[in-house]
């Protein structure tokens, strides 16, 4: 309920709106229920579809009554308030759990998922002492997603590396370092080798081959520049454009858009992830997902080494088999590849940048967490086909255990940026909707937080741009999101958005229909705002606008490129 209001904090959601919720609901689902409600109420419509989603798997009969559902949502808040008051005294990790003085193999205070991060096969007789913290991991879904992150954002303020002020409010201080970056020369390679060296991916880990986890935790704020944290200034070779938050963005946007790229033969481009089996085969419910790529030499097990082995050695292997899975020294760069992709997914979470990666609920984000989650579906969600045949049983076990050890370099990077710790507290879900946003652009969510200047909600204008979105594409919205704001998803909620969405009316040529007809609309990413010529048709209102998303290539409105810089951006095109 909270997440459609525009506060978003389930403590402060007022009693009122609970109860108009529930008797949505009830009347909803019970024609015979006696309580009848005020026509004359406002009600919020992205509410009532809320609780009835929330309900729908619970059967007429089984729904509790009203007044059991107002005492146990009183009683889930009231824990709730403790539980936000006590998270900052309390480890989410204590140090005797999966110690060797308790029953494990690992050191004192060494956790059984520091080499497995997560492998449920064996953990299950080590001795796991009573502590609060275990409770609360285990009982993470009674407490709300807006607690812990609230908690999160707390550690991660406190974690953030400070910056100097500068001594001009509009310059950025010397400690945030500019990175260069040639997207023209990104764009032209064309094979795979090349792409490979120039992309925008390849750029900024050369670029930051030598930076520590503390200068990505940077999180400076300039005057200027529309809120956005940063932990460096970016200068796009070529291209005339201020890094005032848009270039920033942009870079996050094509980096995560590379490193999912195919070529030709649905090879990864870059060799970081590729397309999953139910992917590429196009079969399964789950034919988005990407899975980490394991590179030519992947297919040696441990379970080969030794044909015979004891019972206690084969469950020490399976046990530890991401750690002492295939000939890894082969592999050094796909390591580092994921150990930087972590860094900045954790650069781009702590600085509110939602990155587009469709990645599996099982082997990846529940994890991360810690969320225990069978290896029969995890093996599902990515190779239906392999899951159905039964005689692939060794296959499956690689597969897995291949998946984990690629997942243990991403958390490392991932680590260095993000308190990873703290995460434990969150589901799988939750994590991956904290790190992607919303992977669907809700029209609806947008027209919430959007702004007028020179324009008001009744002009035939603004209901012609709202029904062209309607009427878009999910990938015309992300291109459309891309041209306005920098990156190609959006928050979950209202109250996640640090600006609004502005129109502003272009007033060129504003008494010529002819020729403002003609007009193309403009954006600026770094304020969120889109420049909109007041068209007389919808039809060419959507023209023109599909024309802009899908043909910008380049930022350009700041100032004019000298010619050195236009010939190194453009060199060879």
């Amino acid at each position: 309920i909270s997440d459609q209001l525009p506060a978003g904090d389930a403590l402060d959601c007022s009693f009122k709106e609970v109860t108009k919720a529930f008797l949505f609901l009830h009347s909803m689902r019970n024609p015979k229920f006696d309580v009848k409600i005020n026509e004359n109420q406002t009600r919020n419509t992205q509410i009532d579809r809320a609780v009835t989603s929330a309900f729908s798997r619970v059967k007429d009969h089984d729904l509790p009554s009203l007044k059991a559902m107002l005492v146990r949502s009183s009683m889930v808040r009231a824990l709730n308030r403790r539980v936000r008051m006590a998270l900052p005294w309390l480890p989410v990790r204590p140090a005797q759990e999966g110690s060797a003085i308790l029953g494990g193999l690992l050191g004192f205070g060494a956790s059984i998922e520091k080499a497995g991060l997560g492998n449920d096969s064996f953990s299950k007789p080590w001795v796991l002492p009573p502590s609060i913290a275990g409770r609360m991991r285990k009982f993470r879904k009674l407490i709300f997603s807006c607690v812990k992150t609230s908690f999160l954002n707390g550690i991660v303020s406190a974690s953030t590396t400070p910056t100097p002020l500068s001594h001009d409010e509009y310059e950025l201080p010397r400690e945030v370092r500019t990175v260069r970056v040639n997207r023209l020369k990104a764009r032209r390679s064309l094979n795979s080798a090349a792409k490979r060296k120039n992309s925008v991916f390849s750029q900024l880990q050369q670029e930051m081959r030598a930076w520590s986890g503390a200068a990505l935790r940077r999180g400076h704020v300039a005057k200027g520049h529309g809120g956005q944290k940063r932990a460096f200034k970016v200068k796009l070779i070529g291209e005339g454009v201020n890094d005032y938050s848009g270039p920033y963005r942009e870079v996050f946007t094509d980096a995560m858009r590379e490193v999912t790229e195919v070529d030709g033969k649905g090879l990864p481009l870059l060799g970081v992830l590729t397309p999953s089996a139910n992917n590429e085969n196009e079969v399964g419910d789950h034919r988005e997902l990407f899975a980490f790529a394991q590179g030519t030499n992947s297919n040696v097990c441990t379970s080969r080494i030794a044909s015979s082995i004891s019972r206690d050695e084969e469950s020490l292997a399976k046990a530890f088999s991401s750690a002492t899975y295939g000939d890894w020294e082969a592999q050094k760069d796909i390591a580092e590849r994921l150990m930087f992709l972590g860094k900045l997914v954790g650069t781009a979470c702590r600085h509110g940048i939602p990155v587009d990666l469709h990645l599996p609920q099982g082997i990846f984000w529940n994890k991360i967490v810690e969320e225990t989650s069978t290896s029969s579906f995890n093996l599902r969600e990515i190779d239906l086909l392999a899951w159905q045949n039964v005689e692939q049983e060794e296959y499956c076990e690689e597969l897995l255990s291949s998946q984990q050890k690629l997942l243990n370099f991403f958390c490392e990077g991932l680590a260095s940026v993000m308190p990873f710790e703290i995460l434990a507290l969150f589901t799988g879900p939750e994590l991956r909707d904290l790190i992607c946003g919303n992977p669907d652009v809700d029209v609806d969510l947008l027209r919430r937080v959007v702004e007028y200047e020179g324009y008001n909600e009744n002009d035939a204008v603004i209901g012609f741009f709202w029904e062209s979105l309607h009427e878009m594409t999910s990938r015309e919205l992300k291109l459309f999101l891309q041209f306005v704001w920098a990156r190609n998803r959006l928050p979950c909620k209202e109250s996640d958005f640090e600006a609004p969405f502005k129109i502003v009316r272009n007033m060129n040529n504003a008494t010529d229909s002819d020729a403002v007809d003609g007009t193309l609309p403009s954006a600026s990413t770094c304020f969120f705002s889109l420049t909109l010529p007041e068209y007389s048709k919808k039809q060419i209102l959507k023209d023109k606008l599909l024309f802009a998303i899908e043909n910008v290539c380049t930022m350009e409105s700041d100032y004019v490129t000298n010619e050195g810089e236009v010939e190194e951006g453009w060199r060879g095109l």
